[in-house]
């Protein structure tokens, strides 16, 4: 079965034996499908070294240059809009972010804390001194890791650099007297509630419900922010769920159909092959 797309090959190689410490730090792939790509569970970070590189992360679109960070929180939809051949960063992913598998690391209020501002934050600038502390941290967890440092230096690093990244967050927070505008704060939540109920529900109107305003000003809102409406940003989530699981499940069509609450496997056929202009099975043979 073929590897998914826009995801890091978290295989035996990539991961050591060593207390199954799944990270890497490899390039993300991304997809290059006309759709925005939905990153797969993990957080990837990335350190912009140097050259030049344009992402759209959420609809909006940010340019990487040297001392800046991005982040792919799990789910995210991305693409990379342009790079200049001189490119480079550090990368670095860790899979299963959940609160639970990160106390394993570090205490749950700076999970919280650094959760929500990365959320909010796919891009930040940094300072040279902070620039400087963070690539060393990236490069040091690297050379441990490679070196098959024992499991319980690597939490260590994995805390210390955590809570690094929560202090600059944390600064950012205090300094940064600007709130999100109504507008942004909508298609935020919108992305949100698509990310924990896309496979169940595909109606505008529910999510204006949990956003307590009409569906004609949730609708609005979207397409000013994004350029798409509110049901092409809905079937972008459920085509791209549909996509993960015919490539990298053996579930059946019709198994796929009722995950993604298909009244049927004929009405979710027709609604793939409308966005995608394939049939789930011809997908699948790709």
């Amino acid at each position: 079965m073929q590897k998914a797309r826009n995801s890091i090959d978290f295989t035996p190689n990539t991961i050591q034996k060593r207390d199954f410490i799944p990270i890497s730090f490899d390039e993300p792939v991304a997809s290059d499908d006309a759709n925005l790509a939905i990153s797969p569970d993990q957080l990837t970070i990335i350190l912009c070294t140097q050259g030049k590189k344009t992402l759209q992360i959420n609809f909006s679109e940010y340019t990487l240059t040297p001392g800046s960070l991005a982040f792919l929180y799990p789910k995210s939809m991305w693409k990379i809009i342009d790079s200049s051949n001189d490119f480079n960063a550090c990368y670095f992913s860790i899979k299963g972010t959940s609160a639970k598998e990160w106390n394993a690391f570090i205490d749950l209020d700076t999970v919280f804390s650094i959760s929500s501002y990365i959320a909010k934050h796919p891009y930040t600038a940094l300072m040279p001194d902070e620039t400087r502390v963070i690539e060393e941290y990236l490069r040091l967890l690297q050379n441990r890791y490679k070196g098959n440092a024992d499991a319980t230096v690597i939490r260590f690093l994995l805390s210390a650099f955590t809570l690094e990244l929560n202090r600059i967050f944390t600064l950012r927070e205090k300094s940064n007297k600007s709130k999100l505008s109504r507008q942004e704060d909508i298609l935020w939540k919108f992305l949100t509630l698509l990310k924990e109920y896309h496979t169940q529900q595909r109606s505008v109107n529910f999510y204006a419900d949990k956003l307590y305003i009409s569906p004609k000003h949730l609708s609005s809102v979207i397409k000013q922010m994004s350029h798409k409406t509110a049901h092409e940003i809905i079937a972008d989530f459920v085509i791209l769920s549909a996509k993960r699981m015919l490539k990298t499940t053996t579930m059946s069509v019709q198994e796929i159909s009722d995950e993604l609450n298909f009244a049927n496997q004929s009405f979710f056929g027709k609604f793939f092959k409308q966005n995608t202009g394939l049939s789930p099975s011809s997908y699948r043979k790709q």
